[in-house]
C-alpha cells in the first residue's frame, strides 16, 4: 500500500465550493496527486456538492471522505467573528476520526496552495505534537499573553495551517483538552479555538517555515509602509500557501484583496473544467474603485506614521 498524504479540512455547505478551490490548488501543484487523501469535516455538505468534490479528486486519482459533524457539540462555544462559524471547532475532533493516519495536515478553506504539500507532510516535528507557522506583526499577542497569564517566550501561531501528529493528539486527548479550555475561557477568547490552541501548545509546537502560511494581509501591510523584517520578506518572496485571513475574502469582498488573482484563477478552473459555478458572481479582480480607496488609505497611513515618528 502506497503511503498517503492526508489532508483535513472543515467545510459546511456554504463553504463547499471554496473547499473545492483549495483542493484543486493542492492537486494542481504536486507531482504526486494520487498520494492525496482528503477528509472533510462537515455538518451538512449536500450529496450534489460531495459528488462535485469527488469529481475533482477523481481527475487526479486522489480520494475524499466526508466526516459528519453535529454542531450541537459546540453550541456553548463562542463564534463571534463574522467570518467564523461553529464548524471551525470540528477540526479539533478531526485527528480522532482519521484512525489510519499517523499525521495529517489541517487547512482552512480560505487558502490557495502553491507548493507541493508532500514536502510539508514530511516535515520533521522534532518531537512536538503539532507544527504551525508563527504569526508576524500581530499586536494581538500582547493581549493574548495578558488574558491567559502567559510569560514564557514563544510566538502566537496561526492555526489555519497545522501539521498534526495524530497519534500524539489521540493519545493525549488534545481535542478534548482544547475544547475544555474554550469552555472555561469563553469570555476571553478573541480568535476562538485558535487562542485555545496557542495556550495549550505554547512552547510545545514546532515552528514551520513561514512560506507555508503566508497571510495575504502582509502584501497589504507592505504597501501601507509598515516595517518589514527579513523573515517577512522571505515569506512573501516565495509563498507556498496564500491564506486570506480576516473578513475580506477574495470571493466576496469589494475591498482591495491582495493576491486575489490566485483565488480567481483556481475558481475559474473549477467553473470551466468541472462546471461548478459559484452561487453568486464573485469579484474577478480588484476594481479601480477598491484600488483607489486603498491607495488613499496608504497615503494617509504613511503620512500619519511619518508624522508620529517626527513628533516622538
Amino acid at each position: 500500500m502506497k503511503e498517503k498524504t492526508s489532508i483535513l479540512l472543515a467545510a459546511d455547505e456554504n463553504y463547499s465550493r471554496y473547499c473545492a478551490v483549495t483542493i484543486l490548488s493542492i492537486l494542481e501543484n504536486t507531482s504526486k496527486p494520487e498520494k492525496f487523501e482528503f477528509y472533510i469535516l462537515s455538518p451538512d455538505i449536500s450529496r450534489e456538492n460531495l459528488h462535485r468534490i469527488q469529481q475533482v479528486c477523481a481527475q487526479y486519482d486522489a480520494t475524499v471522505l466526508i466526516i459528519p459533524i453535529d454542531l450541537k457539540l459546540f453550541k456553548y462555544l463562542p463564534a463571534f467573528q463574522k467570518h467564523f462559524n461553529l464548524n471551525n471547532y470540528s477540526r479539533l475532533f478531526g485527528p480522532n476520526q482519521c484512525h489510519n493516519c499517523e499525521r495529517i495536515i489541517y487547512l482552512d478553506c480560505d487558502i490557495i496552495v502553491l507548493g507541493d504539500l508532500n514536502d510539508l507532510f514530511k516535515y520533521e516535528l522534532k518531537g512536538k505534537p503539532i507544527g504551525a507557522v508563527p504569526h508576524v506583526q500581530l499586536p494581538y499577542e500582547d493581549t493574548f499573553r495578558k488574558n491567559f497569564h502567559i510569560n514564557d517566550e514563544d510566538i502566537y501561531f496561526n492555526s489555519g495551517v497545522m501539521l498534526i501528529d495524530t497519534i500524539s493528539w489521540r493519545n493525549k486527548q488534545y481535542g478534548e483538552v482544547v475544547l475544555e479550555f474554550c469552555l472555561e475561557n469563553a469570555s476571553k477568547l478573541h480568535f476562538a479555538d485558535q487562542d485555545a490552541l496557542n495556550a495549550i501548545f505554547w512552547r510545545n509546537y514546532c515552528h514551520l517555515p513561514g512560506v507555508w502560511n503566508v497571510e495575504a494581509r502582509l502584501y497589504k501591510e507592505k504597501l501601507l509602509g509598515l516595517p518589514e523584517n527579513e523573515e517577512i520578506t522571505e515569506r512573501m518572496k516565495n509563498p507556498k500557501i496564500i491564506h486570506y485571513t480576516g473578513s475580506d475574502k477574495p470571493w466576496l469582498s469589494q475591498n482591495y484583496v491582495p493576491m486575489r488573482h490566485l483565488y480567481t484563477y483556481y475558481s475559474q478552473q473549477l467553473s470551466q473544467r468541472f462546471s461548478w459555478l459559484p452561487s453568486k458572481q464573485e469579484p474577478q479582480k480588484n476594481t479601480i474603485q477598491s484600488i483607489l480607496k486603498f491607495a488613499w488609505s496608504c497615503l494617509y497611513f504613511r503620512a500619519s506614521y511619518s508624522f508620529r515618528k517626527i513628533v516622538s
